[in-house]
């Protein structure tokens, strides 16, 4: 429900009836519950953001948009991957106002998109992206109005359901039981995390908590936190002086050749190797000036 969450003010001036965020985000980051009036659009061009919406679970790709409803409080986490630690992407938040305009009965619906609406949408979201290189800010302005209005259209013409007031939801939603597990060992993976000790703190027991953790991540337990450790190290190995051993204190690992092992695994090298290639400059180009 929205009064039990943060409620995010989405300052939207002047003429465009929206608001673009293009953004880099490390893939460290986590964006805690918290509830909107505007409408949003997601789509990552790298990486991949898991998005926690009410009682939904969906991923933002570069090949999947998600949409956000206004007032659904949301959360989301990076999915992570050895390609890379950075996701960037765009979010379109849609004025409600704006919205609220154009259909008089918007509180009384929400948006659905079918396979081919999210098609159009992504790429027309995609065309918002695109408008950074413009350098007229007056044409950019131009085209962002004519963009939002041909998305709204296919929201009101394609994707358009009517609200049905259930009440009080009374049934546990698997996915905030997920959302907060994800969310404690982003927060704690410095700390020894055990399973069945996890498990304890969520209500599960160790068996149950295990399949429940593979069938909605699609991973085991300790791989994800062993991903999330390892990935936290890499930031550290690109962005600090600290030693390995530090290091690999610092992220969880119970010790230096524990480390070693699992970021091998993932990254195909040592910690100290891979330190050594990302802190060396880049080749020079051939000289096509040069001979011999």
């Amino acid at each position: 429900m929205p009064d039990q969450s943060i409620f995010e003010k989405v300052d939207i001036n002047g003429i465009v009836p929206g608001i673009i965020i293009r953004h880099t985000r490390p893939g460290s980051e986590i964006i805690k519950r918290h509830w909107h009036p505007e409408l949003e659009l997601d789509l990552a061009f790298k990486g991949t953001t898991r998005f926690f919406i009410e009682d939904r679970m969906e991923d933002a790709t570069p090949d999947h948009l998600v949409l956000i409803n206004s007032r659904e409080v949301h959360s989301s986490i990076p999915y992570f991957s050895k390609e890379g630690n950075v996701i960037t992407g765009i979010t379109l938040q849609i004025s409600y106002s704006f919205l609220k305009s154009l259909f008089p009965r918007y509180d009384e619906c929400y948006f659905v998109p079918t396979d081919e609406a999210r098609i159009q949408l992504q790429n027309l979201v995609i065309q918002l992206s695109s408008l950074y290189d413009d350098p007229d800010p007056n044409t950019v302005k131009v085209i962002t109005i004519r963009i939002i209005c041909d998305i709204t259209y296919i929201l009101l013409s394609q994707c358009k359901q009517i609200r049905v007031d259930l009440g009080e939801q009374t049934t546990t939603n698997p996915f905030q039981k997920l959302e907060g597990l994800l969310l404690y060992i982003h927060e704690n993976y410095s700390h020894p995390l055990h399973t069945a000790e996890v498990a304890e703190k969520f209500g599960f027991s160790k068996e149950y908590f295990c399949r429940f953790f593979k069938k909605h991540t699609g991973e085991a337990f300790h791989q994800y936190l062993t991903k999330c450790r390892v990935l936290q190290a890499e930031k550290l190995l690109s962005k600090s002086s600290m030693k390995i051993s530090q290091i690999a204190q610092e992220t969880g690992f119970s010790d230096e050749v524990s480390f070693i092992q699992y970021f091998r695994k993932y990254y195909g090298c040592t910690p100290g190797n891979y330190r050594k290639e990302r802190l060396s400059p880049p080749p020079s180009r051939n000289n096509p000036l040069s001979h011999g």
